[in-house]
């Protein structure tokens, strides 16, 4: 949806906000803006330093002289003298090159108990004001909270607004906040340029350490904000008080109200999770599970429902402190493991398939203790059931799901060997897993369902080399080949071949940094990957030549996965923020943080060795 007139000088910093809020923006825009100025700390100073030779000039000290004059002296005393006198004499004229002043805009927020509520929301106009400042002067913005501990952050969209937001404490602005503040930013060279404090009772500064001051006050009846500017000139202006249901939303950083549902409360806290392992998605797109950080176990998120209403379902499942994991899965709703316990392969929560012990390097490498699970995936048709692994050496392998019941055509409790040099595997129907294998320089994607022994590749190119392939998940894989894309990695860029359904293929070469993560097919046969950017802060869809973002991260992207069955993109950033994204609904899921330090105490299970 495209912005409003009024807003497009700002539209690269409300990306993502409500077109509900667009008028509210744009009357603080249009009556703060006209106030600021203009831009101070831009200008060159300093005292010049000679750099070379630049000119000749007609007066100067003799020092400087041209020698073709001193010859004259020698030669023609008298025409030397005659020059002398009116002027004509060429002098060697230096170079100076002039001190370049810093370009930083640093504003400082009082973010204690007299700046909350409607003050807040002109901090948040007021940081995009000066966005754009510093963007068309060629500057840099850097912003932080007077109370805290000096340390200054970056600006460039809207979600870094939330940080903004989210700082808030109890502590009123005192002479010693700023003189910590004014003493480490000399330390760091930031004193030139612009320096903004905002906040209502501001201790005294002198003109060079702060260029602008701006006091942010309720007024006496609470019917207004007034908002008072002190730079080269004094300058105020009355602010009335915004719908407060907007306002409300904006300060709760909720910019984009069809996402609020994203924010969920919680029964308890969500414990610290590891950044190694990416996050895992349930076939169903029901739940999440996360490898916790100070506990040898999972937790585990329901998601909720677009209209859900009540707290975030979330709970812990543990197994033994002796078990390292190897492959995590949902068989169902709760999640399954692959661990390894000394030389046993044991099943957790996997029912009716057996414990083995570890295959040889041969025939299956589990190398323990590394930063990335191994693919799994569980057939089961409610008579027949395998559990299928692959290595990261192409073998891929499988164990039958014993019931008891009915005879099974393979042995429980023994590895079986399905096939090497595997590529890549997904389960992209109930019981239906689709991967991918290298033969003679041919490529060949086989299926398979819960009791077939064996499959007729259908070939989908060829290649000597292929570092990675993803399927689309759809029905069409009961009867044939439902697409896939593979990839070879050529210098800094991913080179992808989309073959269709039909066997109509596409060659895709991604720009330097960007990389597939999913792939998902429409009605039509189109396919569409999911990209992550160079980066690692944005997801982006990539169909029919044309690429758009499905969202941004105000932090890095640590782990990322995509599931084709459930279509959801899981988003585990560094600061162990959890986003997950519905790529068909265009909409977040969940976006809650996993950093809790005490970890939740029910509904703990562990595996019985």
């Amino acid at each position: 949806m495209q912005l409003p007139p009024a807003l497009q000088p700002w539209s690269e910093w409300l990306h993502g906000f409500d077109s509900e809020q667009w008028p509210l923006l744009a009357d603080l825009f249009a009556r703060l803006n006209p106030i600021l100025g203009p831009l101070r700390g831009m200008q060159q100073g300093g005292v010049p330093e000679p750099d070379g030779l630049g000119d000749l000039q007609r007066r100067g000290p003799y020092e400087r002289l041209l020698t073709s004059e001193w010859l004259l002296a020698d030669e023609l005393p008298d025409e030397f003298l005659r020059r002398a006198a009116v002027g004509e004499h060429l002098f060697l004229a230096p170079q100076y090159r002039t001190h370049q002043a810093n370009r930083m805009i640093v504003v400082l927020f009082d973010a204690g108990p007299l700046q909350w509520g409607g003050p807040r929301l002109v901090h948040l106009a007021l940081l995009i004001l000066l966005a754009r400042r510093a963007s068309e002067s060629g500057a840099e913005l850097r912003w932080g909270i007077l109370q805290n501990t000096p340390q200054l952050h970056e600006f460039k969209h809207s979600a870094h607004l939330k940080r903004l937001l989210e700082a808030r404490t109890y502590q009123t602005v005192s002479e010693p906040h700023w003189d910590a503040w004014r003493d480490w930013l000399a330390q760091q060279g930031h004193d030139h340029g612009e320096r903004w404090l905002v906040g209502p009772r501001l201790p005294i500064t002198d003109a060079r350490a702060c260029t602008h001051r701006v006091q942010v006050q309720r007024s006496l009846d609470g019917h207004s904000l007034t908002f008072a500017l002190q730079g080269a000139t004094s300058r105020n202006i009355t602010l009335p008080n915004p719908d407060e249901r907007l306002a409300l939303q904006l300060i709760k950083g909720e910019f984009d109200t069809s996402q609020q549902m994203a924010h969920r409360s919680v029964k308890g806290r969500i414990p610290r999770v590891a950044l190694t392992l990416a996050p895992v998605i349930s076939s169903t797109g029901s739940h999440v599970a996360l490898k916790m950080l100070d506990e040898p176990g999972l937790v585990v998120i329901k998601l909720p429902a677009p209209k859900q209403k009540k707290t975030l379902d979330v709970r812990q499942t543990l197994w033994s402190k002796f078990a390292t994991p190897l492959a995590i899965h949902f068989p169902g709703r709760t999640p399954g493991a692959v661990l390894s316990i000394d030389e046993t392969l044991v099943f957790w929560n996997m029912p009716g398939v057996n414990p083995v012990r570890r295959p040889e390097r041969e025939q299956l490498q589990v190398p323990v203790g590394t930063a990335a699970l191994l693919p799994v995936v569980w057939l089961h048709n409610g008579t027949y059931g395998r559990v299928f692994l692959l290595d990261t050496q192409g073998h891929l392998v499988f164990w039958v799901i014993d019931n008891g019941k009915l005879p099974t055509p393979h042995q429980p409790g023994i590895t079986h060997a399905m096939a090497d040099n595997v590529v890549g595997m997904a389960k992209v129907d109930h019981s239906t897993l689709a991967y991918l294998r290298k033969d003679a320089g041919r490529l060949y994607v086989h299926r398979l369902s819960p009791w077939q022994s064996s499959s007729t590749g259908h070939l989908v190119g060829m290649a000597n080399h292929v570092d990675q392939v993803l399927f689309p998940a759809s029905p069409r894989w009961h009867q044939a080949f439902g697409g896939c894309a593979w990839m070879s990695q050529i210098d800094e860029h991913q080179q992808w071949q989309l073959v269709s359904p039909n066997g109509q293929t596409e060659q895709v070469d991604l720009a330097p940094g960007w990389k597939g993560i999913g792939l998902l097919i429409g009605d039509d046969d189109a396919l569409c990957m999911i990209l992550l950017s160079p980066n690692q802060q944005s997801v982006a869809a990539w169909s029919l030549g044309e690429q758009q973002v499905l969202f941004t991260t105000p932090d890095p992207i640590a782990r990322i996965s995509f599931c084709p069955m459930s279509k959801l993109v899981a988003a585990l950033t560094k600061t162990r923020e959890l986003l997950v994204y519905c790529v068909p609904d265009e909409r977040r899921v969940l976006q809650i943080m996993c950093n809790q330090a005490p970890a939740l105490t029910e509904d703990n299970t562990h595996v019985r060795t």
